[in-house]
């Protein structure tokens, strides 16, 4: 299984969160940089655990966190082929 271990450290807003997924995780140059594209991404993903520390940054400075979350969860119901892991 591919690894993959995220700092959401600075993640304060979703342009930030954005890049260091799309980074992080190679996702394709034409990546949309919103939460429909992060998602079709995330589904697409095989064999992947996704770890994403700090979490508690982007909770308490970027409005548009509880989407990200949301997201992260219904990737990861969908594609059983993804883990996520969130440690605040």
């Amino acid at each position: 299984m591919n690894r993959v271990q995220l700092s959401a450290a600075a993640w304060d807003t979703p342009e930030k969160a954005h890049e260091a997924l799309a980074r992080g995780l190679s996702f394709p140059e034409y990546y949309g940089h919103n939460l429909d594209a992060l998602h079709d991404c995330l589904t697409d993903l095989s064999d992947t655990q996704l770890v994403i520390t700090d979490c508690a940054v982007p909770s308490a400075k970027m409005e548009k966190w509880p989407g990200f979350l949301s997201v992260f969860f219904d990737a990861a119901e969908e594609n059983p082929g993804l883990d996520i892991r969130l440690i605040p």
